[in-house]
């Protein structure tokens, strides 16, 4: 039986993984989104509210600035958010928010389900701070897309 040696350039490869897991966020914009609901399921997906943001801005004073601290825990520090919803959502909260993440970086996704409500306004509202919007026809994209996140 011939003794097999081990390369000599094999002592320089890497034994790890090149980069480490992504942070993904996912912010629902309504506290019943059948979409957001069927993807509870990934481990390593945080999720959140958008009416949990919005109830952070009602508690700031009207005269003062929104405390800093309070804003940067909530916000956390993804890598990738993804702001799910349907058309007609109310997003004046969270596109605050949106834009923060992305003064500091970080993708943000958009993905706006349709609805029997007035088209055009959570999209509109969104468009400026996103990096990636879809507009699906189908249910199941946000799914797809944290699946290909690697999520």
């Amino acid at each position: 039986m011939p003794d097999y040696q081990t390369p000599s350039e094999v002592r320089y490869r890497i034994q790890t993984s090149n980069s480490s897991p992504r942070r993904i966020r996912v912010i629902a914009l309504t506290d019943n989104d059948p979409e957001v609901a069927s993807c509870r399921t990934y481990a390593d997906v945080e999720f959140s509210m958008a009416s949990d943001f919005a109830a952070l801005l009602q508690c700031s004073d009207a005269d003062a600035d929104l405390n800093p601290e309070a804003l940067d825990e909530w916000l956390g520090t993804p890598d990738t958010v993804v702001i799910a919803g349907r058309e007609g959502d109310d997003a004046q909260a969270i596109a605050v928010a949106a834009k923060r993440y992305r003064m500091n970086g970080v993708t943000v996704s958009v993905v706006i389900s349709p609805s029997g409500k007035a088209s055009g306004s959570t999209a509109d509202t969104l468009r400026p701070y996103s990096t990636m919007m879809v507009l699906p026809t189908n249910a199941g994209y946000l799914d797809d897309l944290l699946s290909a996140l690697g999520a």
